[in-house]
């Protein structure tokens, strides 16, 4: 079986690093009984990868989403031929390959499995016209898949309801939490004695960071002490100014500190010197946040919707992602209820031991690609 691993549609971000994993764990499985050949971007992370492992069959796609298309349309045909090529695995997103092998694609764009949430609802005009756009072209390039590879299981349902999929497996993602260490330092301003929670992410509305300042205010209101960890860029983007704005409208200032991006090698330092995580995003396929959470031992609010409590169940707490006045009372009581806390981390806990490991996955990856080619 000769297949065609196709890694072009990523170039950054957290589908990057699950490739990362993938190809670290496919270098020690050493799957000498086929022809692997990769399709890549030149000088991306897992370009560089690949070269440091001498894989002898390496393709390239342009960086440029609309140019990768067209070279996948008029060279496809032509490089399936040249290899000899079985099947073809796309990672995540789609590849415009000819229809005449099997080909299998893993699926995170969790907004287009729920249609009844206007994910795009910050946008207006043109830009959000776009994003629409896209939205109909991942649907339309996931009904021509053979098969459909799912992180989570209400997305694989939600698959068969509302487009028809009708080969799919629902994989449960692993993460590597194994991270070098190396001390991260917070800003000497923040009180060490105060309670603090993570926001780890960046400027992306999806994740409802705008909340920050109004539930820093009720909790000031308050006299509780809690402190505001934010990891998105210092970059004076429109975000981060209106951000910042929205700080000093507020009075909260000194409540919240933007520290800008973390090293892999310094998250076990950072979450060792909060008390609480948030994830209030208003839809994710999954999050490395809810698996660092229950590594980590610390206990995670998270939004009270179905794609939460689909990864979830009962290792976190639920609220309204836009109640800031719930969110507040969550936070006083998982930091001041110890029994409720304890429950919270030990469910995380016993549920970090029904994920697999990196192996593990890509084993389960590579069987259901074996299967869809001896079934079609």
């Amino acid at each position: 079986m000769n297949i065609l691993i196709n890694l072009s549609t990523l170039k950054k971000g957290g589908g990057q690093n699950v490739a990362l994993n993938f190809l670290e764990s496919f270098s020690r499985i050493k799957e000498n009984d086929h022809k692997i050949v990769f399709v890549v971007v030149n000088g991306s992370e897992l370009d560089n990868f690949l070269k440091t492992r001498k894989y002898p069959f390496i393709l390239y796609m342009p960086a440029n989403p609309i140019l990768r298309m067209i070279k996948e349309v008029f060279t496809g045909g032509f490089l399936i031929k040249k290899y000899s090529i079985d099947v073809i695995y796309t990672y995540f997103g789609v590849g415009l390959y000819p229809r005449n092998i099997p080909q299998i694609s893993g699926s995170a764009d969790s907004n287009i499995y729920f249609p009844e949430i206007d994910f795009w609802s910050s946008y207006t005009g043109l830009s959000k016209m776009i994003k629409v756009l896209i939205d109909k072209y991942r649907i339309w390039g996931l009904k021509r898949m053979t098969a459909i590879i799912y992180e989570n299981k209400s997305m694989l349902i939600k698959g068969k309801e509302l487009f028809g999929v009708k080969n799919s497996i629902f994989i449960k993602p692993s993460i590597n939490i194994n991270y070098f260490y190396k001390d991260y330092y917070l800003p000497s301003n923040i009180n060490q004695k105060s309670k603090k929670g993570l926001f780890l992410c960046g400027w992306q509305k999806n994740k409802n960071y705008e909340i920050i300042p109004l539930i820093a205010a009720i909790l000031k209101k308050m006299d509780y002490d809690f402190h505001f960890i934010f990891t998105a860029p210092m970059d004076n983007s429109t975000a981060h100014l209106e951000f910042k704005q929205l700080l000093i409208d507020y009075d909260v200032t000194e409540r919240i500190s933007i520290i800008g991006g973390v090293k892999k090698e310094e998250i076990q330092s950072l979450y060792k010197q909060i008390d609480v995580v948030f994830l209030l995003s208003k839809l994710e396929s999954f999050s490395n946040n809810i698996i660092e959470a229950w590594h980590f031992k610390k206990p995670l609010i998270i939004s009270d919707d179905l794609w939460a409590k689909s990864i979830c169940m009962d290792a976190a707490v639920y609220v309204n992602r836009d109640d800031e006045k719930e969110i507040s009372s969550s936070i006083i009581e998982i930091l001041e209820n110890k029994d409720l806390r304890e429950l919270i981390i030990s469910n995380g806990n016993n549920m970090i031991g029904t994920y697999p490991s990196i192996d593990e996955r890509t084993e389960k990856e590579l069987d259901y690609i074996r299967y869809i080619y001896e079934t079609n």
